[in-house]
C-alpha cells in the first residue's frame, strides 16, 4: 500500500481522491480476505440453521453498528451495510453446502 497523506494536509480533489482510492482498494483486499474465511466455515456447518445462525447475524451486525459510531461513524449506516454483506455472504455459504448437501 502507499504511504497516505493525512486528509488534511491535502492540497488538492485529486490528491484527496487518491488517498481514497488507495484506502478503497485495501477495503475489497480485506473484504476479499474476509470472504476467504466465510468460504471455509462452511465446513463447520451442516444445514440451512447453521449457515443462516440468526443470533450470531444479529450480534455481528449490531457489534459492528456499534464499533462504527466508537469512530464517529453513523450506526445505523454501517448496520446496512454489515446487513447486506452477512447476507450476501449467506447466500454465497448456502451455495456451497449445496454442493454437498440437499438445501
Amino acid at each position: 500500500m502507499e504511504l497516505l497523506k493525512i486528509a488534511s494536509k491535502c492540497t488538492s480533489k485529486e490528491e484527496i481522491r487518491a488517498q481514497i482510492d488507495i484506502i478503497d482498494k485495501e477495503i475489497i483486499a480485506l473484504f476479499a480476505k474476509r470472504f476467504q474465511y466465510v468460504s471455509e466455515i462452511v465446513k463447520y456447518k451442516s444445514d440451512v440453521k447453521s449457515v443462516v445462525a440468526q443470533g450470531r447475524k444479529n450480534q455481528v451486525i449490531k457489534d459492528r453498528g456499534e464499533w462504527a459510531e466508537a469512530h464517529g461513524l453513523d450506526k445505523e449506516t454501517f448496520e446496512q451495510i454489515y446487513r447486506f454483506l452477512v447476507d450476501h455472504n449467506i447466500g454465497k455459504e448456502l451455495e456451497i453446502l449445496s454442493g454437498r448437501i440437499d438445501v
